[in-house]
């Protein structure tokens, strides 16, 4: 008979280093597949701007100007939201891109198709058209968007719950003192031949923040008229929208909210 007191068992040590192993390989392993899941995410999300810049470009063809927005506004039925994905008065949806999720970014946390928020728009002035306000009448000009819609809107910092609007045929007024130029800026749709590089918009979903802040080395996912879709600094773009864009220099036309 097998003498029981030979079988060969692990010592602690032995048990005690191969766990200390498994833990250096977890240690390597689940930030690398992380950012490989990132990658992921952030490639889905330039894909499903390609397939908006598409269908932008097929809706100014078909009706001479660019859209208001690019799903579409929340649409009710009395008091209740009515499914983004069934609404009759969309804009890019249902006639040029079919798919409601090519609006939703992966890392955009609201899957729902109902909840929405009403979020601050500019518009032009109706006393001055030249010049965007925010306010009409002393009355905030708002408009309610499904938050599903990743680029029509997006939060300042994810999980912020503070929402901006990000695609809009109107930028804000910034006139020039040089005579020899516009007198506002050329890069935003409202206009009939605005420059390539003009930003039609950008995804937030995938920017990092520090206080509230975006991070060093975040990055938004821009896209450009030329249907360029690429990460860009979220500073810049931050920059961009609260008018102090360092990288911007008037050269006689104001290009501010297009991407050098």
């Amino acid at each position: 008979m097998r003498d029981r007191n030979n079988t060969r068992a692990f010592t602690m040590v032995e048990m005690l280093t191969v766990i200390a192993i498994i833990a250096v390989l977890a240690a390597i392993i689940f930030p690398v597949a992380a950012r490989v899941r990132e990658q992921a995410r952030r490639s889905t999300t330039m894909s499903n701007l390609h397939q908006i810049q598409m269908a932008l470009k097929m809706y100014k063809l078909d009706n001479r100007v660019y859209p208001e927005a690019l799903l579409g506004y929340v649409e009710f039925q009395g008091s209740t939201p009515v499914p983004a994905d069934r609404i009759r008065g969309g804009f890019l949806f249902q006639a040029y891109v079919r798919d409601i999720n090519i609006f939703r970014s992966p890392n955009n946390p609201v899957n729902d198709k109902v909840s929405w928020r009403a979020v601050e728009v500019l518009l032009p002035d109706p006393e001055n058209p030249s010049v965007r306000v925010n306010e009409i009448n002393g009355l905030l000009v708002t408009r309610p968007y499904y938050l599903l819609d990743s680029m029509d809107i997006g939060q300042t910092c994810p999980g912020s719950g503070v929402f901006e609007q990000h695609y809009s045929l109107y930028r804000p007024y910034m006139p020039t003192s040089n005579t020899a130029g516009p007198l506002d800026d050329m890069c935003q749709l409202q206009y009939n031949l605005p420059p390539e590089n003009t930003i039609v918009t950008w995804v937030t979903d995938h920017r990092d923040c520090e206080g509230g802040l975006p991070a060093a080395g975040s990055k938004d996912i821009v896209l450009l008229l030329s249907g360029t879709a690429k990460p860009v600094d979220s500073r810049i773009i931050k920059q961009k929208m609260t008018g102090s864009d360092p990288n911007f220099s008037n050269a006689g036309q104001n290009k501010f909210w297009c991407l050098d």
